[in-house]
């Protein structure tokens, strides 16, 4: 019997997620694991959202690998998905703890408990430490920073566990407990270059306020790794993996400019030959050090421009101009290094008039790639407060940001979609960029795996609208 099994949940994908979406590891988990067995703790990782399980499929292995805990990571919209199987576990097997950890836990602890009496105890905020004490007490006990439980209906929250200020000190995540890593998981065909490709994270936390994002699991101080540490990690996964390509996910990777010179230039002291694309804000970034990003293997950023309209940037309070984003896209072409946006739509103030401006935008700056989702209020977010208020009966389900889950008093659901569906066509199917995705298919790396996606993208455009 092992002592905790974490469990990334299933749940339904929407058209968009499941042709187009791109499969990424469980990083949370495996950061979580590798430090529990770093302390003597038993532990395995059970991608069942990746692995595309059923329930009967996750009991029948709990059946055959008993565990005394289980963990389990869930977001505001899989809430509900990990609550019903957390119930059957605990119908089937009702000697083990149920533990609910991640974002929607850690943005409302005491209503997830009292929602869902399948979960023994919440984890709100950062895991490691917390998941360890748990399984190492054997009981519940409100001594333990950071958990949420139900005593006899009495919901009790202790009190907050400190964030961990040292990075350095956690293990590199427990890649060996990931299916098929790191072969199994990769980002969508223009999101790399050669394979292998992996994903890390080197820092925690965001110190902005934009409206739509929530902060619940590692908050608002960034804390990162130390660059000699990230450089161990990358040749760990050079030795171990043979990777060829980093997807850096943290929210910010160029917030710290003196962070990245040292890491461009330790990368290239240790002859690491490995390509690298990262998150960013659009006010993050000047000619130098994209000058020097690109010499070091940079070859993509991923920008959170969110929208074209300064109505709606001011409203997401992004702190940005649109005149910023018009001179740092074209600071990024003549760079050489392709640009991404990501755009949020149907926020409180959009109205036909800012998508106008939004679209007008996209189509008219130096971008390689656009994906637009729907505004999701998460718990925790400014739009959340805006857009629910004090309402009590939330079908958390819905809030995903490939469905319209909120509808702008301006605008309609299918205004929505159809904007959505005609940005993307606009965008795709100009002739620039078909002849760039056709010269994109000698890349022996993504040929087939572009394809598909491709043939998907026009059938869900062409042929199918979001429901």
């Amino acid at each position: 019997m092992i002592d905790i099994l974490l469990i990334n949940p299933s749940g339904t994908l929407s058209p968009w997620e499941s042709k187009l979406g791109s499969r990424l590891p469980p990083l949370g988990l495996a950061s979580i694991a590798s430090y529990l067995r770093l302390q003597g703790i038993s532990v395995n990782i059970m991608d069942a959202c990746s692995l595309r399980l059923s329930t009967e499929e996750i009991l029948e292995y709990i059946h055959k690998n008993p565990s005394r805990y289980i963990g389990i990571t869930s977001t505001t919209f899989m809430i509900s998905s990990a609550g019903q199987l957390a119930e059957k576990i605990k119908a089937e097997f009702p000697g083990i703890i149920t533990i609910i950890g991640g974002p929607h836990v850690s943005a409302l602890p005491e209503d997830t408990i009292k929602r869902f009496s399948s979960f023994d105890i919440g984890v709100y905020g950062e895991g490691e430490k917390t998941l360890y004490e748990i399984v190492k007490k054997g009981k519940i006990d409100n001594n333990i920073k950071g958990i949420v439980f139900s005593d006899n209906g009495r919901i009790i929250k202790s009190e907050p566990r400190e964030y961990i200020s040292n990075l350095d000190e956690l293990p590199f995540p427990a890649y060996d407990l990931l299916p098929g890593y790191p072969s199994f998981y990769c980002p969508t065909p223009n999101n790399y270059l050669r394979l292998p490709v992996v994903s890390v994270i080197s820092s925690r936390g965001c110190p902005f306020l934009c409206s739509f994002c929530a902060q619940p699991v590692f908050g608002r101080k960034v804390r990162s790794c130390s660059v000699d540490y990230l450089i161990s990690h990358i040749k760990y996964l050079r030795s171990k993996y043979n990777i060829k390509e980093i997807c850096f996910y943290d929210d910010i990777f160029l917030l710290h400019k003196d962070r990245v010179y040292e890491f461009i230039e330790k990368k290239a002291k240790n002859n690491l030959d490995v390509f690298w694309s990262c998150e960013s804000r659009i006010d993050q970034v000047d000619a130098k050090i994209l000058k020097d990003m690109k010499k070091s293997g940079c070859w993509q950023i991923n920008f959170g421009i969110e929208s074209g309209s300064q109505r709606v940037l001011d409203y997401f309070n992004k702190r940005i101009t649109v005149g910023q984003i018009r001179e740092t896209l074209a600071l990024t072409k003549k760079s050489n290094i392709r640009a991404r946006a990501y755009l949020i739509i149907g926020c409180r103030v959009e109205t036909v008039e800012t998508l106008r401006e939004t679209r007008k935008l996209m189509l008219s700056v130096p971008l390689d790639d656009i994906h637009i989702t729907f505004l999701a209020p998460l718990p925790g977010s400014k739009a959340y407060k805006d857009v629910m208020g004090e309402e009590k009966d939330i079908d958390f389900q819905s809030i995903n940001q490939y469905l319209v889950s909120y509808v702008p008093p301006h605008l309609t659901r299918e205004m929505l979609k159809n904007f959505m569906n005609r940005m993307y066509k606009d965008f795709y199917l100009n002739p620039r960029r078909l002849l760039r995705y056709f010269l994109m298919l000698f890349n022996g790396y993504k040929t087939m795996h572009l394809l598909k996606s491709f043939i998907n993208f026009l059938k869900l455009t062409l042929g199918f609208s979001r429901k």
